[in-house]
């Protein structure tokens, strides 16, 4: 084969000089190559990098990070006021600091109005207005032993941030006819918004300002601190109008925003009115997420929702501030003044207030100490028909056991077993059931306006629930026992009651208490118990400890009035002990609730919501988040601006779940009564100790008691004539006051470290700390008492007297220094006098 040799390379071969000079231009060409192909590398990679910057919430290595360290700052005023509690016997509250964080959207010049609320200020003004708060208990109307210290986070969202919240809530709104403007009265077009809609984007910015992972776990799973979290928005509705395709809120992520003239100032409202409803239930413009943050827009209604023909507790259009009824305070050019501003700032932290008092830290419903490892809730539908059974599913009547247990857990340590079971059983197979029912029934008479302008009375029944529980507590042994029995006889066993017994040992294994009180063996030294313990046989029923049993009655009538309820008007009664819910297959009842123009309705058929209501007021202690103790008017009062949100609560809202922030709320009401009932505990201990000691261990005198201590006789002639104490018999032992002063002295680190865990959310570890705090108190308690008992026994055979000693060694000795000092007065005077006088 032969290769055709062009004439370059002939000449290339008989010139070296040339062939170089190629080769160097061939080198300089493929590292131009390679340098275009990097600068394009890079220029895609800008590009990309540009691309995602535009995107919200995303964090970038310089972002500002959420700091929680204020309890450095607290530690000494916590231990100071600790130590005074249990030393000084004053009533000093327990102190525990709580984190609130007030993200302010759209309020540094970006939102409606281009408003401005600086930060910082507003953060000032709420800690010296509102620095604490202590919760009260509403069924005893008295404030816990609890007192929390604020701590406030004041910080703007970004200009991203809010235009992406825009965008959601744009693509979110739906027409919904028209409404009235309050100021002017003319109608506009209505949009509203599914709350659960816009929730994602929400719960992003949250996860995105506390570096949180998005996914709702709850404080007892996680490992470090949960937030609370207050949303306060201020959109622009012109820039979000769901009217204008024309505007692109991408563009405007990270552009400059122009600033408004006064004629674009008058139409910021954009001449449109949006409202939320969460998850279908009543319109309002502040809600509570089912996550750790609630909202307050100040740009949405304003809304109007309430009771009929009552006033406490009702929610206008001027209970929210607008900002447009600061800058035109009477529609007129703009007047923004610093007294103006200063107002607005008033109402913001009266609102932030509010919203701490009945959602982030609201009042207990009710305070039970409850230190039980298993939790059962037998759910008992009683029925007088066999038309329905609500306890078969598929149906919109029927409720979900698994569904309520899950939320339930939520509501409960992880060392609590929570078991839910149910059974329906027909109401005329229990005779004395039925008579509570009827007993139960109860009427009274309204006044009610109709169409022809007149009033109109007629009597309206409904079902007492306290009548009625009062009525079925003779039956409570049925109920818990015989009708579980039927529903799982497994269950019973493991439960109620323990039905084989050989003896009865001392060291119980099934008891709450594990471990020996201390007074135990101080009673076996005061001397022996004649009463003869009564004798277990095999067989015999004892009831076990360490379970808590709430039933839930579920009455299903039928054939009764078509708008039967429950007091208050509505379809269940919550005790501390048992829940009771009223269902039947009526149509809906209007209440005397109204929402805008538009009464609300209860829906008798489904108990679901109420059952899961009853049971975290019962289970939780949460108390609803409208309702708060008055002390004041001495009852409870109420507040319908939190009545909507992710809470089954109220005839506003409409859910079965159940928010994680009063998920939070109700594992700190378990702690919190149990460090109420031992500080308590202590008290009732430092009194009895101080009664005995002023009864036997003071002289008339009030100078104290001192026991028989080996002390030379220097010593005691300098404490007779100096110290002023009186050396008498000792009937009070001093290793009591030791054993009580180094046990106040561990309680007072518990303490500090509870609170601590407190503030840290670590409400697990601060559950096993309460519980043993309390624990010790009730032994120490008790040993105190066994030790106070036997040495009063042992000072019945004598009476105490403070007289003179008569025929004693130290008579003596004082009569014989007085003689001696009247002898050496008279020699001195004799022999001072001049001879002749």
């Amino acid at each position: 084969m032969q290769i055709n040799k062009s004439p370059i390379q002939c000449d290339m071969r008989k010139s070296l000089p040339v062939m170089l000079f190629l080769a160097f231009i061939n080198e300089m060409e493929s590292r131009s190559r390679l340098s275009f192909m990097l600068f394009l590398v890079a220029l895609s990679g800008l590009a990309s990098h540009s691309e995602s910057a535009r995107q919200a919430f995303k964090r970038d290595p310089g972002h500002p990070h959420w700091h929680h360290s204020a309890f450095l700052e607290v530690r000494d005023s916590v231990r100071s006021d600790v130590r005074r509690t249990l030393h000084s016997r004053a009533e000093v509250p327990f102190q525990v600091p709580l984190e609130v964080n007030v993200v302010l959207i759209g309020l540094n010049g970006d939102g409606g109005y281009r408003y401005t609320v600086d930060a910082p200020k507003l953060e000032e003004f709420l800690r010296v207005s509102f620095p604490s708060h202590r919760p009260s208990c509403l069924e005893t109307g008295e404030p816990l032993d609890i007192e929390h210290h604020i701590v406030y986070n004041t910080f703007p969202a970004g200009q991203p941030e809010l235009i992406a919240l825009e965008k959601a809530l744009k693509e979110a709104m739906v027409p919904s006819g028209s409404a009235r403007e309050s100021d002017f009265g003319r109608e506009v077009p209505l949009f509203e918004v599914e709350a659960t809609a816009v929730e994602p984007v929400f719960q992003k910015l949250y996860s995105y300002i506390f570096d949180m992972d998005s996914g709702g776990y709850s404080a007892k799973e996680t490992d470090r601190p949960v937030p609370a979290a207050i949303f306060i928005v201020n959109f622009d509705k012109v820039r979000m109008d769901p009217r204008n395709k024309d505007v692109d809120l991408d563009s405007l992520m990270y552009s400059k925003l122009t600033s408004l003239t006064n004629e674009e100032m008058k139409q910021q409202e954009g001449d449109y009115i949006y409202r939320y409803r969460y998850n279908g239930g009543g319109a309002t413009q502040v809600w509570l997420g089912s996550q750790r943050f609630v909202v307050i827009d100040l740009s949405a209604g304003p809304c109007t929702y309430g009771k009929i023909e009552t006033e406490e507790g009702s929610v206008g259009p001027r209970t929210l501030p607008r900002i447009r009824g600061i800058l035109f305070p009477g529609g007129l050019a703009s007047v923004n003044t610093h007294t103006t501003h200063d107002n607005f700032m008033g109402h913001l932290a009266a609102l932030v207030a509010t919203t701490i008092e009945n959602v982030i830290a609201p009042d207990v419903r009710f305070e039970t100490v409850d230190l039980t490892t298993r939790l059962l809730i037998p759910i008992i539908v009683l029925q007088n028909h066999n038309r329905y059974n609500i306890m078969v599913k598929g149906h919109n009547y029927s409720i979900d056991i698994g569904a309520i247990e899950a939320e339930v857990k939520k509501l409960v340590h992880d060392d609590q077993e929570v078991v839910i079971i149910g059974g329906s059983h027909a109401l005329h197979h229990h005779e004395k059931l039925a008579i509570a029912v009827s007993k139960a029934m109860r009427g009274h008479s309204l006044q009610e306006t109709q169409k022809d302008g007149r009033f109109h009375v007629r009597t309206k029944t409904y079902l007492d629930g306290a009548i009625l529980k009062e009525e079925m507590e003779r039956s409570a042994d049925v109920l818990a026992a015989g009708l579980l029995e039927m529903a799982d006889p497994s269950l019973s066993n493991k439960f109620f009651l323990r039905q084989h017994w050989m003896d009865e040992s001392e060291n119980s294994t099934d008891s709450v208490l594990k471990h020996k009180p201390l007074w135990a063996s101080y009673n076996s030294k005061v001397g022996n118990n004649k009463k003869r313990k009564k004798q277990k046989k095999k067989g015999d029923l004892h009831p076990t400890y360490g379970t808590r049993v709430i039933p839930v009655f579920v009455l299903s009538l039928a054939d009764v009035d078509p708008q039967l309820m429950m007091e208050d008007e509505s379809f269940v009664w919550t005790g501390n002990d048992v829940a009771i819910v009223l269902e039947h297959q009526s149509q809906n009842i209007p209440l005397s609730y109204v929402s805008e123009t538009e009464r609300r309705y209860g829906i008798p058929s489904q108990a679901q919501r109420h059952i899961l209501a009853g049971l975290a007021s019962a289970v939780g202690g949460l108390s609803a988040p409208y309702e708060k103790a008055s002390h004041v008017h001495e009852r409870p009062v109420v507040n319908w601006l939190w009545a909507a949100g992710c809470h089954p609560f109220g005839p506003f809202s409409n859910t079965s779940q159940i928010s994680q922030m009063l998920q939070d709320v109700a594992l700190r009401n378990t702690i919190y009564a149990l460090v109420d009932s031992a500080l308590r505990t202590i008290r009732d201990t430092s009194e009895a100790v101080q009664s005995f000691t002023a009864e036997y261990l003071k002289t008339p005198l009030g100078e104290p008691v001192k026991g028989k201590k080996n002390k030379s006789t220097t010593e005691l002639w300098v404490e007779k004539f100096y110290k002023k104490t009186t050396n008498l018999p000792e009937p009070f032992p001093h290793e009591l006051v030791e054993r009580i002063e180094k046990y106040l002295d561990n309680l007072e680190e518990q303490l500090v470290d509870l609170s601590s865990l407190l503030y840290d959310h670590r409400l697990q570890e601060a559950h096993l700390n309460s519980s043993d705090i309390l624990q010790s108190t009730m032994f120490t308690k008790q040993y105190v008492e066994n030790v106070l008992t036997s040495e009063r026994e042992r000072m019945r055979c004598c009476n105490i007297e403070f007289k003179y000693p008569v025929h004693s060694s130290q008579t003596f000795v004082y009569g014989g220094i007085l003689l001696a000092g009247f002898l050496v007065y008279f020699m001195v005077i004799f022999f001072s006098s001049p001879p002749g006088q």
